[in-house]
């Protein structure tokens, strides 16, 4: 089994997914706004990347995902329909949604796979033509999401990956994230993507032949 994995934010998508879902849902929540700029900070971008470094927790997006506690399921499905087929459309990266119909047209099980909402990329797969998809599971009880992660996959897709599909033949990884390292690692190809001139330093300091750097930055 040919399998092409796909990352979405910052890969397929100029864009952060989780977040620029939130900040349109929520684009008249004053709590929300506020909590987004307090989020911007320097300070709180530093502790938070302390935070993360160390307990593996994003504190941010944890705080960010609590503000749909109460929200009903289907309410913010239809709304996530709207906003990756009408409002997310314009920030697709179409070189790398090129290669994504490339490799489609060669044959290969496309797979999406992204710490964003499931939610979200369940509506990305159907807009994209994607096969399959994995993400972050949300906590939901009645129809009502708790505002809280039930499974993060963020750094778990080697494992989900093996887990779902035990004969893999031929493995292609398209990610910019630094997390997806060792997915690239075990994989026959590899793109690394950087969105920014100063991210290339990271997959220098990691280059492997099976590792492609591309630039994706002017």
């Amino acid at each position: 089994m040919k399998i092409a994995v796909f990352d979405v934010c910052g890969t397929l998508y100029n864009a952060n997914t989780t977040f620029a879902f939130l900040d349109d849902y929520f684009s008249a929540n004053k709590k929300y706004l506020f909590f987004r700029k307090v989020s911007n900070f320097f300070v709180v971008k530093v502790l938070n990347h302390y935070i993360y470094k160390y307990f593996k927790t994003d504190m941010i997006r944890v705080v960010a995902t609590s503000f749909l506690k109460g929200e009903k399921v289907e309410s913010v499905a239809s709304y996530s329909q709207d906003f990756v087929h009408q409002k997310l459309q314009n920030k697709i990266k179409q070189n790398i949604y090129k290669k994504l119909k490339q490799y489609k047209e060669e044959n290969y099980t496309i797979v999406l796979m992204s710490g964003s909402y499931e939610f979200i990329i369940k509506d990305v797969l159907d807009y994209v033509g994607a096969d399959y998809f994995f993400a972050s599971k949300l906590k939901v009880n009645n129809g009502i999401y708790e505002g809280q992660y039930e499974e993060d996959i963020l750094l778990s897709k080697v494992e989900i990956l093996k887990d779902k599909f035990p004969n893999i033949s031929e493995l292609i990884v398209v990610s910019d994230n630094k997390t997806d390292l060792n997915l690239m690692l075990v994989a026959n190809k590899a793109f690394a993507i950087c969105n920014k001139k100063k991210h290339c330093s990271f997959w220098k300091k990691n280059m492997n032949k099976k590792i492609e750097v591309l630039k994706d930055y002017v």
